[in-house]
């Protein structure tokens, strides 16, 4: 890899902020020469856009890009520095254009802003013999990758992507458990493939958001552009085509002749957003969801617990957004347009049907 040493530098210079578009272009031409590097890459680009970055971080980081060590010495080193650097959970931070964490390698771990980044390498049951990479988005974060193939992947909090260490044009499938928002780029011969629990989507150069949280009796598939095929994953000869600007919702738990949902996109009233993806853009955004349902949403998104001790409490419908408002300060939001106290004991948070 005669060119790794020039890669570590024009890394560390993405890394600082200070990368010009020439030399952004020579780093994707030398990854193409040396594509065993793409993962690290990848990384790179999966937390490029994370929050509160010190810049005595990304420069002790950077110095070790500069002395070009090798990449298991790198990963060693990555992964000791990493685990020291743990952070509150459920704070909220403005957004920077930096890394959070410099993690340039597989097998390392990540803290974020509210849980721990898994990247690492590892053998799926997919194939005995096929090494497996995986992005875990803990509750409280979410992150954005670029695969070798230019697809553009934000993955949501509380969300778990797999796919083949040897991902390329040929070979493009992903794993899901979660939410993810793809930007998938465009293949005559080779569809890009995610897969579920329960369904498989397959597209043909799109974009498209996918749910699929585990324990959710639903798998739902939004539209933006392009074409998606949906299947049945124990049967794939169940299947059904969306147009953009349309969802469908797999009903995993319903009988067989009403597995399949489809619906239009109804933009959010008050800010034309869509409901579906505005998560990409740091916005929950809920319209007559019960309450017991957008608890879920906002534990992942703030990283807490919520118990709501009173079943009539958890049938309310409720409307709203929430963009940059704190735990506190969304609770006191509902608060406006529904009866309930709240009790918040660290990351636990306990409501109440008001008296």
């Amino acid at each position: 890899m005669k060119h790794t040493n020039r890669m570590w530098y024009l890394m560390g210079r993405e890394l600082s902020g200070s990368m010009t578009p020439a030399e952004k272009q020579e780093l994707e031409a030398l990854l193409a020469l040396e594509p065993e590097l793409w993962y690290s890459y990848e990384l790179i680009q999966a937390v490029n856009n994370m929050d509160d970055v010190t810049n005595e971080f990304v420069d002790e980081i950077k110095s070790l890009l500069d002395t070009s060590p090798e990449p298991e010495k790198l990963n060693t080193l990555l992964q000791h520095k990493l685990e020291l650097v743990p952070e509150p959970p459920a704070r909220r931070v403005s957004r920077k254009p930096l890394l959070r964490y410099a993690a340039v390698l597989a097998g390392i771990i990540l803290t974020g802003w509210a849980g721990i980044y898994l990247f690492r390498q590892m053998t799926g049951h997919h194939t005995s013999a096929t090494a497996m990479n995986e992005i875990v988005a803990p509750k409280g974060a979410k992150t954005q990758i670029t695969l070798a193939d230019g697809t553009t992947i934000w993955l949501n909090a509380g969300s778990r992507l797999t796919y083949p260490k040897n991902f390329s044009m040929e070979n493009r499938e992903v794993h899901l458990t979660g939410e993810a928002y793809f930007k998938v780029v465009h293949n005559d011969h080779h569809s890009f493939t995610v897969h579920t629990p329960e369904a498989v989507i397959r597209d043909l150069g799109t974009t498209f958001n996918v749910k699929a949280y585990e324990g959710s009796e639903t798998t739902e598939t939004t539209l933006i552009e392009g074409a998606v095929e949906v299947s049945l994953k124990k049967d794939p000869s169940r299947k059904i085509m969306i147009a953009p600007h349309e969802k469908v919702t797999l009903h995993s738990k319903r009988a067989r002749t009403e597995l399949f949902e489809v619906s239009k996109i109804v933009p959010f009233s008050q800010t034309k957003d869509i409901v579906e993806t505005a998560w990409v853009d740091n916005k929950l955004i809920f319209r007559n969801e019960k309450f017991a349902d957008l608890a879920h949403m906002m534990e992942r998104k703030y990283n807490v617990s919520i118990v709501i001790a009173d079943e009539a409490v958890k049938d309310y419908e409720l409307t709203g957004i929430f963009h940059n408002e704190s735990i506190a300060e969304a609770l006191k939001l509902l608060q406006v347009i529904a009866p309930f106290k709240y009790e918040i004991n660290n990351e636990q948070i306990t409501i109440h049907q008001t008296e």
